[in-house]
C-alpha cells in the first residue's frame, strides 16, 4: 500500500481546509519509470516489495513466504543489471510529482542522519564502522519531503556510507576543522542540498529543514549560491555583526508574540505528544564567514533571520533557529516555527525504519546488499508514516482512498468481530481498527493509534487478506 498525491479538500477539527490527500495505488506508481533490462525482473521486484510491505519486520526468507520465492529474491539482489541508484532516482521523481500537486506554502525537505548498527558482525563484506567503538554499521542520511501541514510525501534522496576506521587520528582538532568541507563527513548535508536542487523544479517552494548538525557556515553559503531557502536549528553561539553573541542578542530582544506548538511524542524521554505555549523573538542578523575558512567561493557574510522560541513562563523546550526566509510579520514567524516542529517527522521515519522494518536485524552478509534493502524499506517506512499523519489531519475522509471495498470490509469485521457491514467507513475508523488488530485496548486516553500500532495492524490485515479466498 502506498501513495499518489491528488488534490482533495479535507478538514481538521478546527475546520481548516487542507487541499491535499492521497490515493493509494500499487508499487508501479512509486517506481513508474524505473528501468529494468527484463520485464521478468520488474515483475519480481514488485513481488518482493509486496512481500516486504506485508511483513516489514521479517527477514527476506520469512517475508518471501516460500523457499522458491526467497531464492528468487536473493537472485534478484545479486543481479548486476539491477541498480539501486536507478531505483532511488525513480522514487525521487515520484516524490517530486507529489510535491507538484501538494497545495502548500512550503514543501519541507527535511534532512537528517541516523546510524544503523550491526553490532560485532565482522563477517558483513565491505561493512566498516558507524561510531568510534568496535560496532559495525553505516550512516544513513535521508531527505524526505513533507507539506507544511506535516503530511509526509516521500523520499527525495538518500546516501549511505560506512567508515573505514573507527576514529580519525590523522590530525589535531584545529587541523580537522580547517580541512575543506568536501573532505568531511558533514559534506553530506551540502551534497544532499545540491541533489535536491537538481531534482526539484524551481517553481516548487522548497524549504530545507535541518537539526543542529546542519549548523555550519559552508552549508549556509552553499544555499545562498543555489538560491535555496533553509531553516536550521543553531548549536553554535555565533558572533553577529554588532560584535555580540547571537544567543544573547535574541534572549535580550523583546517578545514578539506567542503561539501554541504541537510537540511530537518523545519516547526516549517518556514525554507524550502535547500542545505547548511558546514565546518567540526574532531579529535580522549578519553572519560572517569563520576566519579559518579561506576558500574564495565561500561568501564573506550573509544576512539571515534569527528566531528564538521557548516555552512561556518556564524553563523547558527552546530553539534557536536561523533562516534565509525574509519575514514580514509575526504570521511569517509562526509559519516557520510550525515548519520546524514538523522536522520531528524524520525522527518518526527513522523509528519505523529501525523498529518497524528492523533494518538493524537484517542478516544480509554484504554492505551493498544492506544499502539496497535500506532504500526499499525506507520507501515502505514512509508509506506507513504517511498513513499515520494523514489519519490525524484528514480523519473524516473515506477509507476507500486507502483500501478497496473488500479490504475495508475484512478490516471492519475482524476488528469489531461482527458480520454487519456499514454503509460508510471513514479513514479515522479504519486506522482505529488497525490499532485494534495490533492489540491496543482502546482506553479513552489512548488517542489515535501511532506508527507502531499501524504497521502491526497492517501486517495482521495482510495475513487476513492473503487467506481471504479460503474463508467461507
Amino acid at each position: 500500500l502506498y501513495v499518489d498525491i491528488l488534490l482533495f479538500p479535507c478538514y481538521t477539527k478546527e475546520k481548516e481546509v487542507i487541499h491535499m490527500t492521497v490515493e493509494y495505488t500499487n508499487w508501479e506508481t512509486e517506481f513508474v519509470d524505473a528501468k529494468f533490462v527484463d520485464q521478468r525482473l520488474k515483475s519480481r521486484f514488485f513481488k518482493i516489495m509486496d512481500a516486504f510491505a506485508a511483513a516489514p519486520d521479517k527477514s527476506t526468507w520469512a517475508a518471501a513466504g516460500s523457499r522458491s520465492s526467497a531464492k528468487a529474491a536473493y537472485r534478484f539482489f545479486s543481479n548486476k543489471d539491477v541498480s539501486r541508484d536507478e531505483l532511488l532516482d525513480s522514487v525521487s521523481r515520484a516524490t517530486v510529482e507529489k510535491m507538484k500537486h501538494a497545495d502548500a506554502d512550503w514543501i519541507l525537505a527535511i534532512q537528517d542522519t541516523t546510524s544503523v548498527g550491526f553490532g560485532n558482525r565482522k563477517a558483513i563484506k565491505g561493512m566498516g564502522y558507524h561510531c568510534s567503538t568496535e560496532q559495525r554499521g553505516m550512516l544513513v542520511h535521508s531527505c524526505i519531503a513533507a507539506t507544511d501541514q506535516g503530511i509526509p510525501l516521500g523520499l527525495l534522496y538518500q546516501e549511505i556510507h560506512t567508515r573505514d576506521v573507527r576514529r580519525d587520528d590523522s590530525g589535531t582538532k584545529d587541523e580537522k576543522r580547517s580541512r575543506p568541507i568536501e573532505e568531511k563527513e558533514s559534506y553530506r548535508w551540502i551534497h544532499t542540498m545540491n541533489e535536491i536542487h537538481q531534482r526539484v523544479a524551481e517553481d516548487i517552494p522548497v524549504l530545507t529543514v535541518c537539526d543542529r548538525e546542519g549548523d555550519f557556515y559552508e552549508f549556509f553559503s552553499n544555499a545562498a549560491d543555489l538560491g535555496e531557502n533553509f531553516l536550521i536549528r543553531l548549536v553554535q553561539n555565533r558572533m553577529v555583526d554588532d560584535g555580540k553573541k547571537i544567543f544573547h542578542e535574541l534572549r535580550q530582544s523583546p517578545v514578539a508574540g506567542s503561539m501554541v506548538v504541537r510537540m511530537g511524542r518523545n519516547p526516549k524521554e517518556h514525554i507524550p505528544a502535547r500542545n505547548v505555549k511558546m514565546d518567540y523573538h526574532y531579529k535580522e542578523v549578519v553572519v560572517h564567514c569563520p576566519k579559518r575558512r579561506t576558500e574564495k567561493h565561500i561568501r564573506e557574510k550573509l544576512v539571515l533571520t534569527a528566531i528564538y522560541v521557548h516555552e512561556s513562563g518556564k524553563k523547558g523546550t527552546e530553539w534557536f533557529l536561523l533562516t534565509t526566509v525574509r519575514v514580514k510579520n509575526e504570521k511569517d514567524i509562526e509559519k516557520l516555527i510550525q515548519c520546524y516542529a514538523h522536522r520531528w517527522k524524520i525522527e518518526r521515519f527513522h523509528f519505523i525504519l529501525k523498529s518497524g522494518c528492523k533494518i538493524e536485524k537484517n542478516q544480509a552478509r554484504e554492505y551493498e546488499r544492506l544499502k539496497f534493502l535500506t532504500l526499499l524499506y525506507s520507501v515502505i517506512a514512509l508509506q506507513i508514516l504517511n498513513l499515520t499523519y494523514l489519519g490525524k489531519k484528514c480523519p473524516e475522509i473515506s477509507s476507500e482512498i486507502v483500501f478497496d471495498k473488500e479490504e475495508w470490509k475484512i478490516l471492519y469485521c475482524c476488528a469489531r468481530k461482527t458480520k454487519e457491514i456499514p454503509e460508510t467507513y471513514t479513514l479515522k475508523e479504519a486506522i482505529y481498527d488497525l490499532g485494534v488488530l495490533s492489540g491496543i485496548k482502546g482506553a479513552p486516553s489512548d488517542g489515535m493509534p501511532g506508527a507502531r500500532s499501524i504497521w502491526q495492524g497492517l501486517e495482521v490485515l495482510c495475513v487476513l487478506l492473503a487467506y481471504r479466498s479460503y474463508l467461507v
